[in-house]
């Protein structure tokens, strides 16, 4: 499914009526092994009564777009004719001034693969986290390296000597990423959750099985990387709340849209902090087996931003202002019936 959103008139509209935006659904043919021709629709609720199969459909490859034929549907006045004239690679290439210094990206990934109520979803963000980042560092071409806990190896012990190894260097980007349980003591203070470690849910939790995603900031930032992320997509409620629901929530595919100058701005171009989580204290967050909301909508967030078609200024904050905006939209019973709203919480301190 391919979902649009801020949908807008090409023609003038003096009465500023607004409309919804359509949904581009395939569907799989097990008899014949084929995918049928899309169906549009601007149902949000889905209801199929609503499903029109489109006449014709063709899948564009940038390389093969010509100005004459963009210039068939927008207006040579129009952002999205430059966006796309320069996705398309029919604009001279911006000139980079600036020479980046060598740098590495360092990504710890902490995954409860393990659990039997969320382990699915966890090792999908995991193969998906692992994947973008990896394709990042080399579209910047910066050096990368994985520190992965999982599995049988998943307790504070591990962690602890995991953060202990991350050594960066002075320009270095260090991202960290928590996906299993979480939670928050009853006398806790702080906003943020504690990261359930344990290995097995039967084992009592204590401060030996746990760790706040606020002592992770303390300690990265005293390592002195350039920039250092850390994302925990987790509960912050009390313990033994529930966070699993059926329902599938599917990225939209990207292709070659992604604008270079803007990854570097992201990576490259920014020094600071950033700390953020899934749900506010009290609050639970949602996973499915397709991975957890939050970490789905912080993937979808990143490419919308460095998306040539994007107008909007890319940096941090609108990523994780989007990625919260996301995931409390696909907690709404409008697309999880089961689910309770999450939202997210978010702390930025970067200068570009």
């Amino acid at each position: 499914m391919l979902t649009g959103y801020n949908p807008v008139f090409i023609t003038e509209n003096k009465t500023n009526i607004r409309y919804n935006p359509d949904y581009l659904l395939w569907f799989f043919d097990n008899a014949s092994q084929a995918w049928s021709k899309p169906y549009v629709t601007d149902d949000s609720l889905l209801n199929p009564n609503s499903y029109v199969m489109v006449d014709s459909y063709t899948k564009l490859d940038p390389k093969n777009i010509t100005d004459e034929y963009l210039r068939r549907y927008f207006g040579n006045y129009e952002a999205d004719y430059f966006s796309l004239k320069k996705m398309c690679g029919l604009t001279t290439p911006d000139v980079v001034t600036n020479e980046y210094k060598p740098s590495r990206l360092h990504l710890v990934l902490i995954a409860n693969t393990r659990d039997p109520s969320i382990g699915m979803g966890c090792t999908t963000d995991e193969t998906n986290l692992r994947n973008e980042f990896r394709q990042i560092a080399e579209a910047l071409n910066v050096s990368y390296q994985e520190y992965i806990v999982d599995g049988a190896a998943f307790s504070k012990e591990r962690v602890q000597a995991t953060l202990n190894s991350v050594l960066p260097g002075s320009n270095d980007i260090v991202i960290f990423i928590y996906r299993g349980h979480g939670f928050r003591w009853k006398n806790q203070t702080n906003d943020w959750p504690q990261m359930d470690l344990r290995t097995s849910s039967y084992a009592q939790i204590t401060e030996n099985s746990s760790m706040n995603l606020a002592d992770v900031y303390s300690t990265l930032k005293s390592k002195g990387a350039r920039l250092n992320i850390i994302l925990g997509d987790c509960c912050n409620s009390e313990i033994n709340a529930s966070s699993v629901t059926a329902n599938n929530f599917l990225t939209f595919q990207v292709d070659n849209n992604s604008d270079i100058n803007k990854l570097k701005k992201l990576f490259l171009g920014t020094n600071g902090i950033i700390l953020s989580s899934a749900a506010q204290k009290g609050e639970v967050s949602w996973n499915t087996p397709q991975g957890g909301l939050y970490s789905i909508s912080f993937l979808q967030a990143v490419r919308e931003q460095i998306s040539y078609l994007s107008s909007e200024v890319c940096s941090w904050d609108n990523i994780l202002t989007k990625t919260i905006t996301l995931a409390r939209s696909k907690s709404t019973p409008t697309y999880c019936s089961n689910c309770t709203l999450q939202n997210g919480i978010k702390y930025i301190s970067v200068n570009y």
